[in-house]
């Protein structure tokens, strides 16, 4: 008899993962991009999804951009784009003000 092992990935690891590809649309810009947030990842990815996405919407393709905070706070590119691009509309995942 043969027996196969195969590596066991923790729950701990597991959990890791998931929450890594877990992210919220937190707006969509003048430019017709999609923000969303990865917060295990501390990161924002930026993806063109044209005039006729909607919030909740499924986003297959790669993102346009990918913001590390390094430490500053979602806010902060909230206020970048603002700037920038402006906003179309903003979720209740964005900070508040936003």
């Amino acid at each position: 008899m043969t027996t196969i092992t195969q590596p066991k990935e923790s729950v701990a690891d597991t959990v890791d993962s998931l929450a890594a590809k877990i992210g919220f649309v937190v707006g969509v810009d003048e430019e017709n991009c999609a923000h969303i947030h990865y917060p295990a990842q501390a990161t924002v990815k930026v993806y063109d999804v044209g005039p006729d996405y909607e919030v909740g919407d499924y986003v297959d393709s790669d993102p346009e951009h990918v913001e590390q905070f390094e430490g500053r706070p979602l806010a902060a590119w909230m206020e970048f784009v603002q700037d920038r691009r402006g906003w179309l509309e903003t979720t209740h995942r964005a900070p508040e003000g936003f």
